[in-house]
């Protein structure tokens, strides 16, 4: 489909072809190069490394054997025997034993000035140490202790250069090595063109039987010859002309068993002509197709790619609310591309709520258990050993570990709640289920709870979510209520919708649902975060000042859900909130349960 989607522009001047042998010639070349230049470096690296230290050996032997020398002779020999050993590689300044020189400043046109520090080199030496220094360009300064009769009567300190003859030892190597360089590269660029020679003769013989494939003469045999690697790439593409031309005859049938598989498949699959036109789609690629037969135009793209390509993909192709991930493929003998669509949305957001989930849940577990490892480092410091501050940090270990306690079974009961999902209801009694909830509860002091529960007011619902619900309800009422307030707990048969009356409350008609509602006179909600009070977590501003951690009312809600009912806030700031609850009324009257 690539070639049938290329514009033609005119007559396709051939590009002139670069031989096989010549890129292998080459190749074997730059190997030879390459191999010999490393070997070359590494043996150069080597070999100045090996005449550094053997100088450097040298200078040290020199050195020491000069201070023997000085050492068998009386100060007045000094100068005699540092000019028998100086040399135009080895020069000596001798120093007696409070460091002063008594020996020329310069020597063979080499100052004592040019040695770096030698003030510090002499004071070593004469603290009986050694001291070995190289310098650029092949120098070394050594100093040495010179003893008399067993005691430290001077110091000794030499310059050398490389020696002639090691300089002449590294010249040779050199000479070797690019000689032997220019050999290698030179048989590595032979043995390249006759191998080359030997591969092109029967890469022609494939590529002639291969273009005989494409042509669909799938009557003439592969030449197979040899037992290498080539041989068995021929004889795989006889293999594959016979199995090739065998399933062509059976291309029909198995086209008519695709199309029932594809017609069962939940992804959406279609075969889009070069056109545009959708030539084949399952009844899931519907909503990818728009009114004039062709895919939506999101996905043209994405076509067009794979024409060009042979194949394109993503894992996030977004069309309005939904994200697709899609495989596009060529079927070149049909001038057509394959698409399959899978749609992602609900996969997605369950994927982004978990990370959170996780993300929060860590955060929240983060406090209490830095409390419970402070708490200890204390009691393990000392702390244990006052009954005072013992009480005091054993009372703030409890508290964070029932800290953990609630979180865990907070996070443990949402976790059963998206595991079980949707359940067949029962039928639950309201009124049953709100006295057990209040009971369930202490009211906090100076709180005064009131009941407006109407009566023969059932559920089709769970009775303990129910009750859950009704208790998590009430614990956020309490939490933001002052004394001297009020909570309200009301129960009615309610409508599809929420209507506001005069009163403020919500009075649907009675019929299809239940209304559940809790008010209290507390703070109140901002504006600004009535929308995030049920995500999981979420404590509002005032959340450092209160207990609890956020999950009451997402579990609420979460628990509301599974019953298929809706949850919803109306608050005013300083006069304060009322949650309701809408579920689904009892479609029969048997004996309730709450």
């Amino acid at each position: 489909m690539a070639r049938a989607l290329r514009r033609s522009d005119g007559p396709v001047r051939p590009r002139r072809r670069v031989g096989v042998r010549l890129w292998l010639g080459l190749a074997f070349a730059g190997v030879g190069i390459v191999t010999g230049a490393s070997v070359y470096a590494f043996v150069s690296s080597s070999s100045e490394e090996s005449a550094q230290e053997r100088s450097v050996e040298i200078s040290v032997g020199r050195t020491v054997t000069l201070a023997d020398e000085l050492g068998e002779f009386s100060r007045a020999a000094t100068q005699s025997v540092l000019e028998d050993n100086r040399s135009e590689d080895f020069v000596a300044w001798a120093f007696d034993r409070r460091g002063d020189l008594i020996s020329p400043q310069s020597v063979l046109d080499v100052d004592l000035g040019e040695v770096r520090r030698p003030g510090e080199a002499i004071r070593a030496a004469l603290r009986g140490g050694r001291i070995v220094r190289g310098h650029e360009g092949n120098v070394t300064d050594v100093s040495v202790p010179v003893f008399r009769d067993g005691e430290i009567a001077g110091a000794l300190l030499t310059r050398a250069t490389r020696p002639p003859e090691v300089r002449g030892a590294l010249e040779a190597v050199r000479e070797d090595r690019l000689t032997a360089l220019a050999i290698a590269v030179g048989i590595a660029v032979l043995l390249g063109l006759v191998v080359a020679s030997l591969f092109t003769v029967r890469l022609k013989r494939l590529a002639t039987s291969a273009a005989q494939l494409a042509e669909g003469r799938l009557d003439i045999p592969v030449p197979a010859r040899g037992r290498d690697e080539i041989g068995d790439l021929a004889r795989a593409l006889d293999s594959m002309r016979a199995a090739l031309r065998e399933t062509f005859g059976m291309l029909s049938s198995e086209r008519d068993r695709l199309s029932a598989i594809l017609h069962a498949l939940s992804e959406a699959v279609m075969v889009v002509s070069k056109h545009g036109a959708v030539r084949f789609s399952n009844p899931a690629a519907a909503p990818l197709i728009g009114d004039d037969g062709a895919p939506i135009d999101a996905l043209g793209p994405w076509l067009r790619r794979a024409a060009h390509r042979g194949e394109a993909s993503s894992d996030a192709l977004r069309v309005g609310e939904r994200v697709y991930a899609l495989q596009v493929r060529e079927l070149a003998a049909e001038d057509a591309v394959l698409l399959v669509v899978r749609d992602r949305t609900e996969e997605l957001r369950k994927e982004v709520a978990e990370r959170e989930f996780i993300s929060n849940a860590a955060h929240e577990l983060r406090n209490p258990i830095a409390g419970i490892s402070g708490a200890i480092e204390v009691l393990r410091a000392g702390a244990k050993e006052d009954p005072e501050a013992l009480d005091h940090f054993l009372q703030r270990l409890n508290e964070d570990a029932d800290k953990i306690s609630r979180l865990t079974h907070s996070l443990l009961t949402l976790a059963r709640i998206e595991a079980v999902g949707e359940s067949e209801g029962e039928v639950v009694d309201v009124r049953i289920a709100a006295q057990e909830a209040i009971q369930a509860l202490v009211t906090p002091e100076g709180v005064q709870v009131q009941l407006d529960l109407e009566p023969g007011v059932f559920a089709d619902g769970d009775p303990a979510l129910v009750r859950q619900i009704l208790i998590s309800l009430l614990t956020n009422a309490y939490k933001n209520t002052p004394p001297q307030g009020t909570v309200t707990l009301r129960a009615r048969s309610g409508g599809s919708s929420p209507p506001r009356d005069s009163a403020g409350g919500l009075t649907p008609p009675p019929g299809s649902s239940v209304l559940i509602e809790v008010s209290d006179t507390g703070t109140g909600i901002p504006r600004e975060e009535r929308d995030r009070i049920f995500e999981r977590f979420y404590r509002g501003r005032n959340s450092l000042e209160k207990e609890g951690f956020g999950l009451g009312l997402s579990i609420a809600q979460r628990m509301v859900e599974v019953m298929e009912g809706e949850i919803g806030v109306e608050s005013e700031l300083g006069r304060g909130s009322m949650f309701w609850v809408r579920l689904p009324a009892a479609k029969t009257a048997p004996t309730p349960v709450a």
